[in-house]
Order: C-alpha cells, then structure tokens, then sequence
C-alpha cells in the first residue's frame, strides 16, 4: 500500500490526524514539510502538485468534518457544512466516490439544520445517486450501510416537508438495508423512524408494531451500552402518546412512567436530561386530561410548567454568565 492509500484509509476510519503522521513518516520531502505546518498554516500547501495539494486539504477539512459532527450549536453546524461539502469536492477530484458521499452527507444534514431544505435534499440525492452507482459494481456492507445512511436523512427530510410517499419510500429501502447489513443502532433507528412516520400518519397499528420491534432492540442495546438510554426513553414516550391516541391508558400510562424513571435517573448525572424529565410529565398530564382525570392532569402541567421554568431561568443565568466571564 503506498503513502496515498494508506492516507485515505485513515480518512475512511476517521482519523485524520493519524493520516499526517504517515506523511510526515513516509511522504516526499516537499510533503513532510507541509504536514508540519498544515493546522497552522493551510495555505502552505500552494507549492505542491495538484494531488498532493488536494490530498491535504482533505486531510485539512476531513478533521474539521469530524471534529463539527454530532455538535448542535450553530458555530458548529456552519463548519460542519463547510468543511464536509470541501472536503467532498477535494474528493471528487481525487477520485474518492465513497468518501465524496459519507462527507456529502454530512454536509447535507448540516445543511437541513440550517433549515436549508431544498438544499439538502439536492445533496442527500447527489450522495445517493453515487452510492447506487458503486453498488452496481461492488456488493459491499460499507456500501450499502451508507446508502441507508443517506435513505433515513431523506425519509426524515421528507417528513419535515410533508411529502409522505417520498418518505415512505425512503424508510422502508432504509430499514430493508439495514436488516441485511445487521447493525442493531442503525435497525432501531430506522424502526424508531419508520413508527415516527405511521403514528403521523395515524396508522396506528402498523406504528405499534415497528415502535414494539425497536423497544425491544433498544432494551437490549441499553443493556450493551448505557448511552442508548435517552433513545430508549425517548421511543418509551413516543409509545406512550401512540398508546394515548390509540384509547389504550393503561398502556400509556406503563410506557411514560417507564419514560419518566429513565430520564429521572439521567438528569441526576447529567442536568440537560431535566428537559425530558419535564416533557415527560407534561405527556402524563396529557393522557389524564384524555381520560378527563383533570385534577391529576393539573398537578402533571404544573410540575411540567414549574421545572421549564426552572430550566429557563438557569439558561438565562448561564448565559449571564457566560457573557461577564468574556467581558473580563
């Protein structure tokens, strides 16, 4: 493998950082002298070849890619954007069609939270339509994971925009991906989806029944990792409100308490889980004032009422904070 391949490879794996120590280790001289300099000057790399020129900047925007992703504040999703849709470009011209639809994805769902709908759709397609295309020639998990990838964002997507044939299009190719591929996260999301979409849809019974396989696969993934708890609690609420709406309480009510003990059990390790904990009470109260329990329903609001406001008035003095801090 020459120092190019192995270069993209640590792309691929997300660590791109590990990409500058090869070529610092095993790249022309012109090139080591650049990969030291690369995060502190990037435009030293105007003196190299074209391949070499765009094979660190890719390096450059691949970390940047990384670093942005999974980040909510909108600093974050701006470079996300802007990282990940360079860094696909970079690999275009370097002949990297994997790597061109995992960073245009990316950038798509950077783009969609930026509310750029029309946008995002535009380059959700461009990643698909070059996932098919490999597809075509090579029968591979990596492969088809991403083109599931990609199916969720679009089915997601289209329900924001109210176009529910795309959608459901979208989530029943996504969820069929995934099966043959196996990842039990991936699965349980495009099931969590898929009851999202049916339960909107008020088809009611063919949302219990995607919700009832995605609860069971998500006990068993909490059990492996604690970190899919808030999924849990979160599709616990959903099928809470499902069952609500389907005039089945008691159900509902099971399925918010159970909610209500996970999300309770968070927030005391973690205080951003307070919100949940609060949406949760609100449900409840929901539900009783459907059962027109409306004294119960009462004490749920006012608890629900009384912790946003808790929640609101310590934003407020955070970012109070915050600002006296930047102003020393």
């Amino acid at each position: 493998m020459d120092v190019v391949e192995e270069v993209v490879d640590q792309i691929r794996f997300g660590t791109p950082l590990k990409a500058i120590s090869i070529v610092s280790e095993k790249g022309p001289e012109e090139v080591r002298k650049v990969a030291e300099n690369l995060f502190s000057d990037p435009n030293c790399v105007s003196e190299l070849s074209d391949e070499w020129k765009n094979l660190m900047l890719l390096v450059y925007f691949s970390h940047y890619s990384y670093m942005a992703e999974g980040r909510e504040d909108e600093e974050s999703i701006s470079n996300s954007a802007v990282a990940s849709l360079t860094a696909a470009k970079l690999c275009r011209r370097l002949g990297i069609p994997d790597l061109e639809a995992r960073f245009l994805i990316s950038g798509g769902r950077a783009i969609y939270k930026m509310r750029m709908k029309d946008k995002a759709e535009k380059i959700f397609r461009e990643a698909e339509k070059i996932l098919r295309e490999l597809l075509k020639n090579e029968d591979s998990k990596e492969i088809k994971a991403m083109l599931a990838r990609v199916l969720n964002e679009l089915s997601v997507l289209y329900m924001d925009m109210d176009r529910k044939e795309d959608a459901e299009k979208c989530l029943v190719e996504s969820l069929n991906l995934r099966r043959d591929v196996g990842d039990k996260e991936d699965i349980a999301e495009s099931l969590y989806n898929a009851g999202t979409y049916y339960m909107r849809a008020k088809r009611l019974e063919i949302a219990e029944g995607y919700y009832k396989e995605c609860e069971e696969l998500l006990w068993e993934l909490s059990e492996e990792r604690e970190e899919n708890l808030p999924k849990l609690g979160m599709l616990l609420n959903n099928m809470g409100v499902l069952y609500r709406k389907m005039g089945k309480f008691e159900e509902a009510e099971r399925y918010h308490r159970e909610a209500l003990e996970i999300f309770d059990r968070l927030s005391k390790e973690d205080e951003r889980w307070k919100k949940y904990v609060a949406d949760t009470f609100g449900y409840i109260g929901t539900m009783y004032n459907d059962m027109m329990m409306f004294d119960d329903a009462a004490k749920y609001y006012e608890v629900a009422k009384q912790m946003y406001s808790e929640l609101e008035r310590k934003m407020v003095d955070d970012s109070s904070s915050s600002e006296s801090e930047k102003g020393r």
